[in-house]
């Protein structure tokens, strides 16, 4: 699909300033098999692939997907293989210009599909490939973004990210040239809490379960709203909470700890697991900022196009389900 494919399918981001999405983008190496394997015990694959993966650049391609302008922003390899993501984002209009690069191996991971169970298995590798810095940061023009998200990965850097946006932020009077900043966490959550200080959106997922000991969507809203009231300190912002809990669907918690759950949308199949929180946040994104919808139909909408995301391979498909019957 061309360029011009992308960003004329739907009009609606006219006039919206750019989404920065701040992370990672790896290859991913994609077994499908009927079954786990097991111990000592060879397992023959369905099918396999590999493509550019990264929850950040797969934020991008959800994006992209529904003509949002997006940047990607994140440390590239100069090594010959990672030039095959780089001319993916840029054949599809996400912007790289602004990245770092170094010449080391990339990061990569193994992916594991098992069809009998519809389990997705990620193995990462990373090998030391270093994260963009705050002074990488510090070099772009923040007056071009309106939506900024990352992933909770590194503390020190993500949160003097966060520290440079507020004291931008501080500077605008009007509410339209703010940046918006939303952040997922997936791991780590003692360590990472401070960073919702900054946050608008915050995403959460049940990964998060067994290392917070959180029971279910609303006992997890019970939690977080209680340490969220127990902070002290001054220009504390309290965020709108997005919890992500797989096939039964998401649960939100505005800013006065009232808890919603959103139901899921049973696919009729299930093809391709991978990068379902990702099309999670991207819709969501997409449907707050760009079409400025509510907080519930938001996450409703994630909730849909995440769905249906699963039902073929890839992303290309998502923007199809928001384009008129053919008759």
């Amino acid at each position: 699909m061309s360029e011009i494919d992308y960003g004329n399918k739907l009009s609606w981001a006219v006039g919206k300033k750019r989404v920065l999405c701040m992370g990672v983008s790896n290859i991913d190496c994609v077994s499908v098999v009927n079954n786990f394997p097991e111990e000592n015990v060879h397992e023959k694959a369905i099918s396999g692939s590999w493509h550019r993966g990264g929850s950040a650049s797969n934020n991008c391609t959800v994006l992209r997907n529904l003509g949002v302008n997006v940047e990607f922003f994140g440390m590239l390899s100069s090594q010959p293989i990672f030039q095959l993501l780089i001319e993916d984002m840029t054949n599809r209009g996400i912007i790289v210009e602004n990245c770092p690069m170094c010449d080391l191996d990339p990061p990569f991971a193994n992916g594991i599909m098992a069809k009998s169970m519809n389990t997705r298995t990620l193995i990462i590798c990373n090998r030391g490939f270093p994260y963009v810095s705050i002074e990488d940061f510090r070099k772009l023009n923040l007056n071009n973004y309106g939506w900024i998200h990352m992933r909770a990965l590194f503390f020190d850097t993500n949160i003097e990210v966060l520290k440079d946006i507020a004291a931008f932020n501080a500077t605008k009077e009007e509410a339209d040239d703010k940046i918006l900043v939303s952040v997922e966490f997936d791991h780590s959550l003692e360590i990472l809490f401070p960073m919702l200080d900054y946050c608008d959106y915050a995403f959460f997922s049940k990964q998060l379960a067994m290392e917070t000991g959180w029971t279910s969507m609303e006992n997890a809203c019970s939690q977080l709203d209680e340490r969220l009231q127990m902070r002290w300190g001054l220009n504390l912002k309290r965020p709108y909470v997005i919890i992500m809990w797989g096939d039964q669907g998401s649960a939100f918690m505005d800013l006065n700890g009232k808890y919603t759950h959103s139901p899921p949308y049973k696919p009729k199949q299930i093809v391709d697991l991978l990068g379902t929180g990702d099309t999670f946040v991207g819709a969501f994104i997409y449907a707050k900022y760009i079409r400025d919808r509510s907080l519930k139909v938001s996450v409703d909408f994630a909730n849909r196009i995440a769905s249906y995301k699963i039902t073929k391979n890839g992303y290309d498909h998502i923007a199809n389900i928001l384009l008129p019957p053919i008759l």
